[in-house]
């Protein structure tokens, strides 16, 4: 009996939405765990701007017109933003700037693992009333972060 296409393509598309899912699963469950009572999230506290709402950024005062506007502003500034970046990124990739884009990528990996992982594991331990020694924390924290920096170079990614 001859395998259909469909076979294949059920094999590649679950070995796409596997690990997919359960990274989102990972992320919901984080965000759950994080997300009650988080001192962080106070009214008081002044809005952080980032890239996501670098033009406008929303009050509470302001009306549904003056959310919608600056929501779509925002999204185009946002979306002009990545369309500049990839333009420089495949310009460097046209150029035959490997080494450098290698590097960038090194570079992305380990900024991404150390926030995520620092700010996280921080909350958490501050939502758990857990007591942190901060050098054995920032120790700990080099170490996972070029671990997973060493696998991905492993990786050839």
């Amino acid at each position: 009996m001859q395998s259909s296409i469909l076979d294949s393509i059920g094999v590649e598309i679950i070995g796409v939405m596997s690990p997919v899912s359960i990274c989102m699963l990972l992320v919901v469950l984080i965000v759950y765990s994080l997300s009650s009572s988080n001192p962080f999230s106070a009214a008081s506290a002044p809005p952080i701007r980032t890239a996501a709402n670098l033009v406008y950024l929303e009050s509470s005062s302001d009306s549904t017109s003056q959310k919608f506007e600056g929501a779509l502003l925002n999204a185009l500034v946002f979306v002009i933003l990545i369309a500049v970046v990839t333009f420089f990124l495949v310009l460097l990739y046209y150029y035959n700037c490997t080494g450098f884009l290698k590097n960038y990528m090194r570079f992305s990996a380990f900024f991404v693992l150390g926030t995520f992982h620092t700010s996280t594991v921080r909350v958490y331990f501050f939502l758990r009333g857990c007591e942190v020694n901060y050098v054995t924390f920032f120790e700990l924290s080099c170490e996972f972060i070029v671990l997973n920096l060493h696998l991905c170079v492993l990786a050839d990614c």
